[in-house]
């Protein structure tokens, strides 16, 4: 039986160790937040004054028992009816030249022009204006060798690049391994696309291995990452950056002219831009 209980915002870690405590493990949390602009776009605090709904599966335990368990009153748990449940679907969606993110279910034969996408891993399904921007740019204009993605989530601009023929290093602090292969696997890049785990604002970063780079997580982590290379050469020639919000424009532009890049390309969506910069000389 599923039971519903509003519970103190912010306070996850505690109900889940209680959870815990009386192996009680099907749970989740719906958190009362409000979203907040920040430099990188948009971030969230815990609503003050107002409560997050715990929701609670057990098989054999009442309310009044369940109550003393987590030290609240059984008349503020409810009986919880779950909606039923329904597939995600998605709409394919069609960029530029004849390009196209696909979805499943995927027909036998893949098209050449055709980026399929699983829509079940953690990391993003494609569809936001700054993931959408930044595949029209690939698709339509990226060549080179070797090219890094930096942020790289669910892997999709990564499975694009290696599509125009380009051998790619995902990187990103997330454990995006086995959701970017599985991707890789869909769109038979595996051999051209290699993933590391890792910070890309970090010393070990080989700034120099790449002529090409594709940034998609906001200002501030692009900004340091720029900043951390030793010297102008190192960069890769081309730099694409997106996910940068009305806000955060200016200071990106600034901290590449400062590295002598000048605007080759640009695509607003909405509050969101993608920029693409060449390096002079």
């Amino acid at each position: 039986m599923w039971y519903s209980i509003k519970v103190p915002a912010g306070d996850n870690e505690a109900w889940s160790l209680r959870l815990y405590e009386y192996d009680i493990y099907t749970f989740y949390i719906d958190e009362a937040i409000q979203t907040m602009k920040d430099e990188d776009g948009y971030t969230y605090e815990f609503s003050s004054g107002e409560k997050s709904r715990l929701y609670v599966y057990t098989e054999n335990v009442p309310k009044e028992e369940l109550g003393r368990m987590l030290g609240v009153n059984a008349c503020d748990i409810h009986v919880w009816q779950p909606p039923e449940w329904k597939e995600a679907s998605y709409e394919n969606i069609a960029l530029a030249e004849g390009w196209e993110v696909v979805y499943p279910p995927f027909q036998e034969t893949q098209l050449k022009k055709e980026l399929r996408l699983d829509p079940q891993g953690a990391f993003g399904t494609g569809i936001h204006e700054t993931t959408r921007d930044a595949l029209e740019w690939i698709v339509t204009q990226a060549e080179g060798r070797r090219a890094a993605d930096i942020g790289a989530g669910s892997g999709i601009l990564s499975v694009a690049l290696a599509k125009k023929g380009v051998q790619v290093a995902a990187y990103d602090t997330e454990p995006v391994t086995r959701e970017i292969e599985q991707q890789a696997a869909l769109n038979d890049v595996e051999n051209r696309i290699a993933v590391y785990e890792q910070d890309v604002v970090g010393t070990v970063f080989p700034y120099e291995a790449y002529d090409l780079a594709v940034i998609n997580i906001g200002a501030d982590t692009t900004v340091h990452w720029l900043e951390r290379a030793e010297s102008i050469q190192d960069l890769p020639l081309t730099i694409v950056v997106s996910g940068l919000v009305d806000w955060s424009v200016e200071r990106v532009e600034k901290a590449f002219q400062n590295k002598n890049y000048e605007i080759e390309w640009r695509k607003q969506t909405n509050e969101w831009h993608t920029i693409m910069f060449q390096r002079r000389g």
